[in-house]
């Protein structure tokens, strides 16, 4: 998730579950797009770490499994004075047409 980003991203709210393969995990979302996602979590996963992703949001964007990979982590740092948010950005593998369209809408609901 460079930042000479392609796609749009939303600045949604809301949980997530990852599984890494040894256990479960969940975090807010900060941003996400049709290509990928930004978590908040004081333990990032290594970049290149794949994980299925499972969005909790709202029941009438229904229900999804993505699975994604690790590109980019931001460990927590005290010292660290720029305000970046500790964090992993995930890249979707082959995303869900059916979720880049309830992202879509619930985006738009959020705006009204």
């Amino acid at each position: 998730m460079s930042e000479d980003r392609k796609t749009r991203r939303y600045a949604l709210r809301f949980e997530v579950v990852y599984d890494d393969g040894e256990g479960y995990m969940s975090g807010p979302v900060h941003d996400i797009s049709e290509t990928g996602c930004y978590i908040e979590t004081v333990m990032p996963l290594a970049p290149g770490k794949k994980v299925l992703l499972t969005p909790l949001l709202e029941d009438e964007a229904g229900n999804f499994e993505l699975a994604g990979e690790v590109v980019r982590a931001n460990e927590y740092d005290l010292d660290r004075i720029d305000g970046e948010t500790p964090g992993m950005g995930v890249r979707f593998i082959d995303p869900n047409p059916d979720f880049v369209a309830a992202l879509l809408r619930v985006h738009a609901a959020e705006e009204d």
